[in-house]
């Protein structure tokens, strides 16, 4: 009598876990992106970096070094300048963040991390315990992040190593992990060997992002077609794999650094962004140019940069942890330019319109309303 009622709960698991399985992989995992709405902000500028998250837009502007924050219809909430020198001088920005509490943390190259209220008001300088060896980064790049009352970020100079020595990727620890409370930071993260960066090999020097869901994190090398992940908080690598992208086009690697004319013949591929939610981890990327398009056009002179979005193609794919497997590859239109933040596959997300490329010239600043919408 034992037995048989062994059976029956283990034919009722198995019943149970193949439904599941099935249930699970008859899921769709294909997307699409629609542009819902826009909105316009009372301000001209030029926008370098920004976010959107709990309803709120905070966006930093390059001339005036303006931070601005407006709701989601568009509403100018602050509009504040920055002081560049003298006493309550703030620093350039490198990432900026919401956290949980709707407080804002800005990281800089400097040595100050600056923590705002919710009204862009200082709390606090934070102190890197030495000095960072950065000098500039790409757009919005999303290169911290915060995880149990400490900061996780790009902040390169520890011992004094600079980043743009031969072979820093390969040889020296990518990020740091500073606690808020103390003020003291530890060094987290090496490249892995699965990383075309852990080679003797020089490649393009890459830009580095990641995003925390749980106690993983995600990482990626801008020219570089793998996600690497790493548990937290001990930062041990668990594994790669690849976002297997279409469109990507890399300078191969060579025995010699690459050099500044090699870079004015075509442009990479990079990755622009990375997000995640509990159920997915979002990609967005650019495919790059060819060289003969790039000499064609000469869009290594200033007066046709406002062209590459012609000829270079964004996608973004979404990854199903779940179904363990990318989306299918979306094309982002040419005239979305920077996102702000995706904060999860489904809400809303905003976006800036990319203005110069559609020839308008406007005395405000649109954004575009998005949603990723699964088939």
């Amino acid at each position: 009598m034992k037995t048989y009622l062994i059976l029956i709960v283990l034919s009722f698991i198995l019943y149970s876990c193949n439904q599941e399985s099935e249930k699970l992989n008859s899921l769709s995992n294909e997307w699409e992106l629609v542009i819902e709405d826009s909105i316009q902000v009372d301000f001209m500028g030029e926008i370098w970096m920004g976010t959107f998250e709990n309803g709120k837009g905070i966006v930093k502007d390059i001339p005036s070094e303006a931070v601005l924050q407006f709701d989601s219809t568009g509403k100018l909430l602050v509009n504040k300048i920055l002081p560049k020198d003298g006493p309550g001088k703030i620093d350039w920005f490198e990432g900026l963040i919401v956290d949980e509490k709707g407080e804002i943390y800005a990281s800089t190259s400097f040595n100050n991390i600056y923590h705002f209220d919710q009204d862009l008001n200082l709390i606090k300088t934070l102190e890197m315990p030495f000095a960072g060896e950065a000098r500039g980064g790409m757009r919005n790049a999303r290169n911290l992040a915060k995880w149990n009352n400490k900061l996780l970020l790009w902040y390169p100079g520890r011992d004094g190593i600079s980043p743009y020595i031969n072979h820093f990727y390969r040889d020296y620890p990518l990020l740091e992990l500073f606690d808020i409370s103390s003020q003291t930071s530890t060094p987290l993260i090496k490249t892995p060997t699965t990383s075309k960066f852990s080679s003797d090999e020089f490649f393009n020097r890459p830009y580095l992002q990641f995003t925390i869901e749980s106690d993983s994190l995600y990482l990626t090398f801008s020219n570089e077609e793998l996600i690497h992940v790493y548990a937290l908080p001990d930062g041990k690598w668990a594994r790669s794999f690849s976002f297997s992208p279409s469109d990507f086009k890399l300078y191969p690697g060579q025995k010699e650094p690459v050099t500044y004319e090699q870079m004015m013949t075509m442009s990479e591929a990079r990755i622009t962004g990375i997000y995640s939610d509990p159920k997915h981890l979002i990609l967005t990327y650019e495919g790059g140019i060819d060289s003969e398009t790039f000499v064609q056009y000469e869009l290594k002179n200033r007066k046709n940069f406002h062209r590459y979005a012609e000829f270079n193609t964004s996608f973004l794919k979404v990854f199903s942890f779940d179904l363990g497997r990318w989306s299918n590859e979306i094309k982002i239109p040419a005239k979305v330019d920077l996102i702000l933040n995706i904060e999860s596959s489904d809400k809303s997300f905003y976006a800036l319109r990319n203005d110069e490329f559609l020839g308008e010239e406007q005395d405000y600043i649109t954004f575009y309303k998005l949603k990723l919408i699964r088939k």
